[in-house]
């Protein structure tokens, strides 16, 4: 049986399948959780599944220049016996920056460091590895070969959007509205006055998806964005993606630049 040098770690059911697969017991920095589950128990003792998409990243570059991942895996990690949580955050994309396990008398306490959406803090009784599924990445797409004087169509300026934004480091999220509990109406002025901050051109790309991503003028995709966000998730980038904002259906909005 596989084992760790941290007793923390030893206390996890099923943490050998975890050190077996990676060879030691991973930070899961940049993993992403996927789902989770809340599950209600007859003697009380409920439980908080997460599903977490995990690899290990090496020191070798592809040819993108981004360090190459292997090892992929769900983790399905579940917590029996809460005795305090902690749960904020949760969005459209969740990317850990890593989990910390620590004890707390006879219970076992676990941090969700986050770098996207996601935060929690959680002790329970016991903490579970349920499953470890080998998974294959979807390999990036290459982009097609065009004419730089032509418009990017929207199959490449999506395709674009998601090779060169995984760099990006996000603000904090802004809340903007949208039908939520504490704002009933679309804060444009705000949105605009980051926008406007942001860019200094008067052109961005509306990324939605691979049939309807097209280029636009700042004033005309801030005027859209409410209407999008009714069914859809939405970027606004610059034509050199370094600089973008992203909003999702439930408001808000996180905006940045390229790193470096």
């Amino acid at each position: 049986m596989a084992k760790s040098e941290d007793p923390i770690i030893n206390r996890i059911i099923n943490a050998e399948i975890v050190l077996q697969h990676f060879g030691y017991w991973p930070s899961f920095h940049d993993a992403e959780v996927t789902k989770t589950t809340f599950e209600t128990h007859p003697t009380g003792r409920y439980s908080v599944t997460f599903v977490i998409a995990a690899f290990e990243m090496t020191s070798e570059v592809d040819e993108r220049g981004y360090y190459k991942l292997i090892k992929h895996c769900d983790v399905e990690l579940q917590f029996i016996g809460i005795k305090e949580i902690d749960f904020n955050y949760f969005g459209f994309q969740n990317i850990l920056f890593g989990l910390e396990f620590k004890e707390i008398g006879s219970n076992i306490k676990c941090t969700f460091d986050s770098s996207v959406g996601l935060e929690a803090v959680i002790a329970a009784e016991e903490v579970l590895i349920m499953s470890l599924t080998p998974t294959v990445p979807i390999p990036d797409e290459p982009l097609e070969e065009i004419d730089q004087n032509e418009l990017m169509d929207a199959k490449n300026i999506f395709i674009s959007s998601e090779h060169r934004l995984r760099t990006f480091d996000w603000s904090e999220m802004i809340y903007i509205g949208l039908n939520h509990e504490q704002a009933n109406e679309y804060q444009a002025d705000k949105v605009a006055k980051y926008a406007h901050s942001l860019f200094d051109e008067p052109e961005v790309y509306v990324v939605i998806g691979r049939h309807d991503s097209h280029l636009s003028t700042l004033e005309e995709a801030l005027k859209k964005v409410s209407t999008l966000l009714k069914t859809t998730d939405v970027y606004l980038c610059n034509t050199s993606f370094t600089k973008a904002i992203k909003f999702n259906m439930i408001g808000v909005m996180s905006y940045e630049q390229k790193r470096g």
